[in-house]
């Protein structure tokens, strides 16, 4: 979803992050990071849930409070900077969205960096899927 995409939202936003290793500065960015986005998309001050120095393996205190909040139908959405916020497995990490998802929550992650280049043997989006031959000026 982009920011250009309209969101009707009636309910409240949350926000949720996992840092491991602890990581202050780091988290510090994530959280701007989520919090512009959410302004951006008109959904003023989410509550915040942050698992700062918790491994995804590990049990993630706030993570079962949010869940636990979603599954009383308390938010509408829920901002993350990516899938590996939920867990590093993928598998993991599409359950938790999927069990959002059936609270009637949406997940919206924060777009990806437009201004770094795609990592290496990866296709920028909208970019065409084959290297374009650039004939010199």
């Amino acid at each position: 979803m982009t920011s250009q995409q309209a969101l009707h939202i009636s309910g409240t936003t949350a926000a949720y992050l996992r840092c491991f290793p602890y990581d202050r500065w780091q988290a510090d960015f994530h959280l701007r990071a989520l919090e512009d986005h959410a302004d951006r998309l008109g959904l003023h001050n989410p509550q915040f849930f942050v698992d700062n120095g918790v491994s995804s393996r590990a049990v993630r205190p706030q993570l079962k409070v949010l869940l636990s909040q979603a599954a009383m139908g308390r938010f509408d959405t829920v901002l993350i900077p990516g899938r590996w916020t939920f867990s590093l497995d993928d598998g993991t990490a599409a359950a938790v969205i999927g069990f959002l998802h059936e609270m009637g929550t949406q997940v919206v992650e924060l777009p990806r960096d437009r201004r770094r280049p795609p990592a290496s043997g990866t296709v920028a989006p909208g970019a065409p899927a084959r290297p374009v031959p650039v004939r010199p000026v």
